[in-house]
């Protein structure tokens, strides 16, 4: 039986929300403190407790940075900030909770965490591989933090690998990403699915100044990754950079995660801000037989017949309808009654966004009514990955059929390389469909 889990993210996701989702679900404690001993830093001790969050009650994990690490960090442990790499954590937790002091690392040279208030790339991934950690934890870990590398280089305008992680790279951060990896393989979970990821809005404060809500970096994972954010109009910051890359890294979105999957555990993280919704974040451990990679979903279709609108109303209305959550629009051109050329509009979208859709369509073109049915559509499911190409770094679309993947390139970035070197679209869509070939049939992925 695949085990899955499927991450609903009604109030976002941050690194301690997700590990205390995985130790609620039941990965050990034990085991996650003896594994994270392994690593080669010091300056923190660990917090495991519980809390009632809007009276549910929730697994309550967090980093505590001692004197030192909090300095290099930008914080005490008396202030309160929101959730997230870009401000730290809220150590405001009650007394009597279980609170692991002390860590003793005989594995290689010692690093301190308030040696410097950076970190490289390349500098994390030593300290990581340098552990007695698995070599899965390893791997996944470095994984995720690559993910955040290229994210980061790329606001900062730096190489990932000389990025100086004064956010994401701190002790508390490391210890968040490399404690997701460990309660992964501890609960032996073979894939993870997430939610649409809900988003605050406004303004927060970090290291950079005043920054609007989704902070750059978690809009950069956003974007790269094709993670599904929605924006709300909860105030704050709700998703994290470093929540963001571990879903970018190691999950796929799925509409129906529960379909032909049964439930076998739960999981709840709590975070450190007060929403008026519930602020945790909940992990299901889903049991179910992967008959293919391919899956069969409901959506809705609208239609309607526009005889008198122009060429201008009508593509303004697609780019619209697409940007408001459409899965697809079209228009098909036809004959109506009194032999009037028209077109037929036609959109896909699921159900949470029909209506609003329904509403722009209205707006936007002459109609008067129109049709709308549920379809059932057989997809196959996919991932978007990077390719570092030889001609430049392009988002690769991956699908998987039986025993065949194929990797679609995406056109903005095969477009926007043939308009910085001059070299014709086809050829560089060639190249770079030959490239990703090569190395799907080499390592089975990009």
């Amino acid at each position: 039986m695949e085990k899955t889990i499927y991450l609903e993210c009604s109030s976002g996701i941050s690194g301690d929300m997700t590990v205390g989702a995985l130790l609620d679900l039941g990965a050990d404690p034990g085991y996650l403190r003896q594994e994270l001993e392994k690593l080669p830093v010091d300056g923190y001790s660990l917090h495991f407790g519980r809390k009632s969050v809007k009276g549910i009650d929730a697994f309550d994990f967090d980093v505590l940075l001692d004197d030192a690490g909090a300095r290099e960090h930008g914080h005490s442990h008396e202030e309160h900030h929101p959730q997230g790499d870009c401000h730290g954590h809220s150590h405001d937790h009650d007394h009597g909770h279980d609170h692991d002091h002390g860590h003793a690392h005989g594995h290689g040279e010692e690093v301190h965490s308030h040696v410097h208030s950076h970190r490289t790339m390349r500098e994390i991934r030593g300290i990581i591989e340098s552990s007695g950690l698995s070599e899965q934890v390893k791997k996944t870990s470095v994984k995720i933090f690559e993910v955040l590398a290229r994210a980061e280089g790329k606001v900062h305008g730096r190489d990932p690998e000389e990025v100086g992680f004064h956010e994401v790279g701190a002790v508390d951060s490391i210890v968040d990403i490399v404690g997701t990896a460990v309660c992964l393989e501890c609960l032996g979970v073979e894939k993870l699915v997430y939610s649409r990821i809900s988003e605050g809005r406004g303004q927060v404060w970090c290291q950079h100044g005043l920054m609007p809500v989704p902070v750059p970096a978690v809009l950069e994972l956003a974007g790269r990754y094709g993670l599904s954010l929605t924006l709300t109009d909860t105030e704050g910051e709700m998703v994290t950079p470093t929540g963001a890359a571990i879903l970018a890294a190691l999950a796929e979105h799925e509409e129906d995660p529960l379909r032909d999957r049964r439930i076998a555990g739960i999981g709840l993280g709590a975070g450190n801000r007060e929403y008026k919704q519930a602020n945790v974040l909940r992990a299901l451990l889903l049991e179910g037989e992967e008959k293919t990679p391919e899956k069969t979903e409901s959506v809705w279709v609208l239609e309607t017949n526009v005889d008198d609108a122009s060429g201008e109303e009508l593509g303004y209305c697609m780019e619209t309808l697409l940007k408001a959550g459409a899965r697809d629009a079209c228009c098909i051109p036809l004959w109506m009654k009194k032999h009037r050329p028209a077109y037929l509009l036609q959109v896909i979208c699921d159900e949470a966004h029909r209506e609003a859709l329904e509403n722009i369509i209205f707006r936007e073109t002459t109609s008067i009514g129109f049709r709308r049915y549920r379809q059932e559509r057989r997809v196959l499911e996919r991932q978007v990955q990077t390719l570092d190409s030889s001609l430049g770094r392009v988002r690769i679309k991956c699908c998987r059929h039986l025993d065949q993947i194929f990797a679609y390139p995406e056109y903005e970035d095969v477009a926007g390389i043939a308009e910085k070197t001059g070299m014709p679209f086809r050829e560089v869509m060639d190249r770079v469909r030959r490239e990703a070939a090569e190395k799907v049939a080499r390592r089975g992925e990009i």
